[in-house]
């Protein structure tokens, strides 16, 4: 069987792959950026619920995540990472925790 040469049909093969195609959704889509640098988680009707930070440790650039509160003090960290979307995904994992019922799944 001979290969097809034609890069037309590559183009019509991507097309064909990419009409079934349904994009997931991820938490990086709830980040608003708020300066530089700087995001804001929010969840529905703009309600915010965790902040991302761009830094600088040593030499290395790097994410902090912290819950949302209006006082700086009244905030928890979430965690470090090294990527934006580890850290929209972590900080998302845990304001999903919060709106679950402690305990087993047959609340024992």
């Amino acid at each position: 069987m001979a290969v097809n040469a034609d890069p037309q049909d590559g183009l019509d093969a991507a097309t064909r792959a990419r009409s079934g195609y349904a994009g997931a959704w991820h938490p990086i889509l709830a980040a608003v950026e708020q300066g530089p640098g700087e995001w804001g988680m929010t969840a529905q009707y703009e309600r915010p619920y965790a902040i991302v930070r761009l830094l600088r440790v040593g030499g290395e650039l790097g994410y902090r995540t912290v819950t949302y509160a209006e006082r700086s003090e009244d905030r928890e960290l979430i965690g470090y990472f090294r990527t934006l979307r580890a850290a929209t995904y972590w900080a998302h994992r845990h304001w999903l925790r919060t709106l679950a019922k402690p305990g087993g799944i047959n609340g024992a």
